[in-house]
């Protein structure tokens, strides 16, 4: 009977890992209907060409997920019903969104869909969810794989160590979050024994059960002659140690501690540790601290519940036990334990064992892990506040409007190593690069480096200056304006963080071979000039100089969202295929290194791409890779119109109906009349109507007929921001309280901005001192107000207004 239920269980799991993995068409094991079904669609996809309704590959993807979750669904098996439960299922109950959008989600992604292309041409399988919004549906679909393999390969080692029971196996698939795995998982991992390991091998587990549910059982006649159970005492303990082991891995107990979690107000306290004040007392000790403990201060004597507690508080307190200056302690209130306890006497019958089990299992074990959940949850939520406020800056970033067709210097100040000039044309490409130096420190009239600068400038015929930020970037440009050297050419101060890191990486050495770092960084600032995106996406986005505590931030955290968001703008932006920069192409939706360095090779054999279509002919580029960077890449002047647009190649007929049904040539789509042309046309027309006459969806409408309408971008209009420094104030030591300076916000965070005002170092404008007015943004101009400082070695400014 056993046996034939063994094979049974093996028939149902071989079905189920077939309805999950790939399609293997020399597989003959016979499969239940509706996998055959799936099968057979899935194949069919594969050998089509690339859909052209969004509708049909939405339902060919779908089928296939939910045939193989109803499968899953049916096998009574506990371990597959949790493992191999809907991850739609949890994905939903996790982000509070309907099941239908988690399915979708998880069916174009399962599909090969990267989120640019899910945001902008399948917008309506996901409730035209914004960008920011899908980015965290995916970090959570993240989390919910990762749980399903924790869950796996927990489960696996417990069985080889042979530690895993039905209890502890139910706790773990009932588990919602990886600490509780490890809150179950971390007495058993270890070598030794668990005490209440050591306890059942006494033989004590039934006697425990059944004093747990009220019967009465002398201690007395449970005494040996055995050292651990020679006394009642000794029993008594062993005893406590397998309850509390039963209770604290009852899922109905681990349900009703979620629960009360959630409705628990915490507070969060830290003081000064005691090694810091040590350290403060004995000056000849070393001290292990990377900051001065006053920076500290304000977290000596803190106190905060959990719910009021900020962001940069969080990283802030965890930066000071890191650094062995503060101590941090959580506590929790008593009436968690309390209702904790009612809860457990619901449970079992014996008060008197009830209480003693729970009292050890929260001493020795829940106590200590509600404290590390309540510190992860403030970490967790502290360190997506962190990475998001560094993308939101990175994004406005790397969108700063590019100043087209001109000759540009770049300028990279300094003093002792003198100044680098770096010349571009207006192509982009390296005119010439040499180092002058100017004497910054006195005025002179002989200064050679005047007359070097002046012919360098006319020689090229420099259209405008981009000065480095950096050092001596003020003396710079006083020297500049005494000696008259620029005449009627505009200066554009240029944020150089990073400039120098990427100077001497592998990318501007292949770029620059041989040639002197410091070059390179002054013809990288003349770039960010005029391709702004181009250019910064080459920096290791870590030094760009925007965030908040970035760099307490787990690395690999902070490179996900900050490539995200490279690829979001990117993508938003579009590139050229035929002059696009192997760095840029790598950050198209769908493409990698690899398959940038092959579309670069392709494009040097062939002298270009013609047409979006001729991708296909790329080694390496598939149907999916296709359908995912196409929308992206354009061909300008090729031999089709619509590959200069952000219309997708899956729906040109659908932009060629629209052009026929309004009565328009796509052929004329580049003249300056067209955009002007299809709104006149489209002014009498029910885009509801023309969905359902054309069979498309209105998102799919309404971004063909955007980008129909879309003008011509003019390529010749300068938009930037002339310094707007003050010219009295050049550094630190010149600052009065109650002066006006103006400045550029050069980085926004939660609780204020920080502003670039020409002095070397950027002031503070708190959250409190706005004045009333809007929160700046990244690249603003503004005027403020220096008031006293708190801290010392810190600017403090107030908002006066923003400039225009």
């Amino acid at each position: 009977m056993e046996q034939s239920l063994n094979v049974k269980k093996r028939k149902v799991q071989n079905i189920e890992k077939e309805s999950e993995g790939p399609v293997n068409k020399k597989t003959k094991t016979k499969v239940t209907q509706n996998v055959k079904e799936s099968r057979g669609k899935i194949k069919s996809k594969e050998k089509s060409e690339v859909p052209n309704k969004k509708t049909k590959t939405l339902t060919l993807e779908q089928e296939s997920h939910n045939n193989a979750t109803l499968k899953s669904k049916q096998n009574n098996d506990p371990r597959n019903t949790v493992i191999d439960c809907d991850e739609a299922e949890m994905l939903s109950h996790i982000e509070k969104i309907p099941l239908k959008l988690a399915s979708n989600f998880i069916s174009l992604l399962s599909a090969g869909c990267t989120l640019p292309f899910i945001a902008r041409y399948r917008k309506e399988a996901v409730d035209f969810l914004m960008p920011d919004r899908l980015q965290e549906l995916f970090e959570s679909y993240q989390n919910v794989t990762q749980l399903k393999k924790k869950m796996k390969s927990v489960i696996e080692t417990l069985k080889k160590s042979k530690k895993l029971t039905q209890d502890i196996e139910k706790s773990i698939f009932n588990a919602r979050s990886l600490s509780e795995i490890d809150l179950l998982y971390a007495p058993l991992k270890s070598h030794s024994l668990s005490l209440a390991e050591r306890a059942r091998n006494l033989g004590l587990e039934s006697y425990a059960i059944r004093m747990l549910n009220g019967e009465y059982i002398d201690l007395k006649s449970l005494c040996t002659g055995d050292e651990e159970l020679c006394s009642e005492s000794k029993v008594d303990t062993h005893i406590t140690h397998i309850l509390a082991d039963i209770i604290y891995k009852d899922t109905r107990v681990l349900e009703q501690m979620r629960k009360l979690k959630e409705e628990t107000r915490f507070t969060i306290q830290s003081s000064r540790s005691k090694n810091s004040t040590k350290e403060k007392e004995n000056s000849n000790k070393k001290i292990d601290s990377k900051s001065d403990p006053e920076t500290y201060k304000l977290y000596f004597e803190w106190s905060c519940p959990c719910h009021f507690v900020k962001p940069h508080q969080t990283l802030a307190i965890n930066r000071g036990e890191d650094e062995k200056i503060l101590s941090i302690k959580v506590i929790i209130p008593d009436w968690f334990y309390n209702k904790l306890e009612r809860y457990c006497l619901t449970l079992w019958k014996s008060k008197h064992w009830v209480c003693k089990g729970l009292s050890d299992a929260y001493n020795r074990l829940i106590k200590s892990w509600l404290s590390r959940q309540v510190r992860s949850d403030l970490t967790a939520a502290a360190e997506k506040e962190a990475v998001k406020t560094f993308t939101t800056n990175l994004e406005k970033y790397l969108l700063t409007e590019p100043i087209k067709n001109r000759t540009i210097a770049g300028l990279d100040p300094g003093f002792k190593a003198g100044c680098k000039v770096g010349i571009i044309n207006p192509n982009g490409d390296k005119v010439e690069a040499c180092t002058i130096y100017p004497n910054l420190r006195q005025s002179s009239h002989l200064d050679p480096a005047v007359k070097q600068l002046k012919d360098l400038l006319t020689k090229h015929r420099v259209d405008l200056i981009g000065l480095g930020n950096g050092t001596a970037c003020r003396e710079t440009e006083s020297w500049l304006k005494t000696h008259h050297i620029v005449g009627n050419i505009p200066i554009v101060i240029v944020p150089e963080q990073g400039a120098s890191i990427y100077s001497i990486s592998k990318e501007a050495q292949k770029e620059h071979p041989n040639m002197d770092p410091n070059l390179i960084s002054a013809l990288s600032i003349a770039r960010r000039v005029m391709d702004p995106l181009g250019e910064l996406i080459k920096v290791d986005p870590k030094n760009l100089g925007v965030g908040l505590y970035q760099h307490d931030v787990p690395p690999k955290m902070l490179e996900t969202g900050l490539d995200c968001t490279v690829e979001k703008v990117v993508s938003l932006v579009g590139v050229d295929i035929n002059t696009a920069s192997q760095a840029m192409l790598r950050r198209i939706a769908g493409l990698n290194d690899g398959r940038a360095k092959k579309i670069l090779a392709y494009r040097q054999d062939r002298g270009g791409f013609a047409s979006r279509a001729e991708i296909l002919k790329v080694t390496g580029i598939g149907k999916i890779t296709y359908q995912q960077c196409a929308g992206f890449l354009r061909v300008l002047g090729g031999t089709e119109p619509l590959d200069s647009t952000i219309i997708h190649p899956e729906s040109y007929n659908i932009a060629k109906s629209i052009a026929k049904k309004i009565d328009v040539n796509i052929k004329d789509l580049n003249k300056p009349h067209f955009p002007q042309l299809v709104e006149s046309k489209l002014s009498g027309y029910d885009i509801n109507k023309m969905s359902k006459d054309l069979d498309a969806d209105v998102s799919t409408l309404e971004l063909i007929i955007g980008a129909l309408k879309q003008k011509t971008n003019e390529g010749n209009i300068i938009s930037f921001c002339r310094p707007v420094y003050s010219i009295s104030v050049q550094g630190v030591d010149q600052l009065q309280e109650g002066m006006t300076l103006t400045g550029i916000v050069r980085n926004v965070v939660p609780f204020g901005c920080f502003v670039d005002c020409g002095i070397g170092e950027n002031g503070l404008i708190h959250r409190s001192k706005l004045s009333g007015c809007q929160t700046p943004k990244l690249g603003d101009r503004v005027s403020v107000t220096v008031i006293p400082s708190t801290k010392p070695k810190k600017i403090q400014l107030k908002l006066e207004k923003i400039l225009d």
